[in-house]
């Protein structure tokens, strides 16, 4: 598993307040494209938090099943690990952690409305689904950030997602 560190502000991490984990996956259809979520002004790849009285897996399978009503199988663990540090997170005064977890689901399903359990905030917003093939991803990525669609922090680390998918799960770059 590949682990990123980003702590541009060098915060010692034992003085790190909290840390919040996510998960987070590329679903992949036979076709070979990738499912997107599109709320809140953004995009994202479908997932969400981890629940202290969950697996990290049993998290990723419950918030696929709510985003997109499938029910998925996990064939391996994470192949990606994002964490970021911050010191003064969202304005708070409080230094945070934010760990990313990113795995890989193939799926031959497609999405089931009829079964997401969405949240209020996802049910008031933007939210919707929809595929990219994995080879025109990186330019929908780049055109999203330089358009001001998608949050660039979100942007940048998708990107870096979809660069380690591409070198270990597709043998090229």
């Amino acid at each position: 598993m590949k682990r990123v560190i980003i702590n541009e502000e060098k915060i010692d991490i034992m003085n790190v307040e909290s840390t919040v984990i996510r998960v987070k996956a590329l679903m992949v259809n036979p076709k070979d494209e990738l499912l997107i979520v599109h709320n809140n002004y953004t995009y994202q790849f479908p997932g969400g938090h981890w629940r202290q009285s969950e697996s990290l897996e049993e998290s990723l399978k419950r918030e696929i099943k709510e985003e997109t009503g499938i029910a998925s199988t996990l064939e391996n663990g994470p192949f990606m690990v994002i964490e970021e540090y911050y010191k003064n997170y969202l304005d708070t005064g409080k230094s945070r952690c934010n760990k990313m977890y990113y795995y890989i689901v193939h799926s031959n399903d497609n999405p089931k409305v009829e079964e997401m359990s969405l949240s209020e905030l996802e049910r008031e917003t933007d939210f919707n689904l929809f595929y990219i093939p994995i080879k025109d991803m990186e330019q929908f990525l780049k055109e999203s950030i330089a358009n001001n669609t998608i949050e660039e922090v979100i942007g940048k680390e998708m990107l870096s997602v979809m660069e380690e998918y591409k070198e270990k799960h597709m043998g090229r770059k």
